[in-house]
């Protein structure tokens, strides 16, 4: 039996192709990098620096906003409750807030039992109705009680620290069931600082 004859596999596999003879080796692409990035990426990284400035600005807004009453607070911090003008010094630190947030037209006016709700109107609902007769007491030769400076002192730094926004009074006029009229003063929903201006 002839060698050749019985494997020609082998035959085929010795004698090279010679179509094959030009072909090089196979070159793999370079790995895939970081960069660059894809555009869904870039567009994430856009979304992403979008809402960090917002809320960086908003920040900024806010704490401008609250400036005068931390500075109220620097200021009240200093107050000696057990000072017979605690209640009057109270009262016109309050105030001069108050200015710093709304016009002098809208606030100066206020007095008395308009004082007192408008300021309630600014506080937690269980801590309202008791700041008035506390700085009624100012008017008074009598000064407040221990108890009662303590009182004032924990209401107005409640208010100090509220950080609603603080709304300009309407006046409404609300007719009882009997003949006579009374003028309430309400808060009004609070306006942007632009509109304000």
């Amino acid at each position: 039996m002839n060698p050749q004859t019985l494997n020609p596999a082998l035959d085929k596999a010795a004698t090279p192709n010679p179509a094959l003879a030009d072909l090089q080796d196979i070159i793999l692409p370079d790995p895939i990098g970081a960069w660059p990035w894809a555009i869904g990426y870039w567009l994430a990284l856009a979304i992403l620096l979008v809402l960090l400035i917002a809320v960086i600005l908003w920040l900024k807004k806010r704490a401008a906003y609250l400036a005068p009453k931390k500075a109220a607070q620097g200021l009240f911090a200093a107050l000696d409750p057990h000072s017979s003008q605690f209640p009057s010094e109270v009262n016109q630190l309050l105030k001069r807030t108050a200015l710093s947030y709304l016009p002098r037209e809208v606030i100066a006016k206020l007095d008395g039992p308009a004082w007192a709700n408008w300021l309630d109107s600014h506080l937690p609902a269980k801590q309202r109705g008791r700041i008035g007769p506390l700085l009624d007491k100012r008017h008074q030769a009598k000064p407040l009680c221990a108890e009662e400076a303590l009182e004032l002192q924990a209401l107005a730094r409640s208010w100090f620290a509220s950080k609603a926004k603080l709304s300009a009074p309407i006046m409404h006029t609300l007719s009882s069931q009997s003949s006579s009229s009374s003028a309430v003063l309400t808060p009004t929903p609070a306006k942007p600082a632009e509109e304000q201006c």
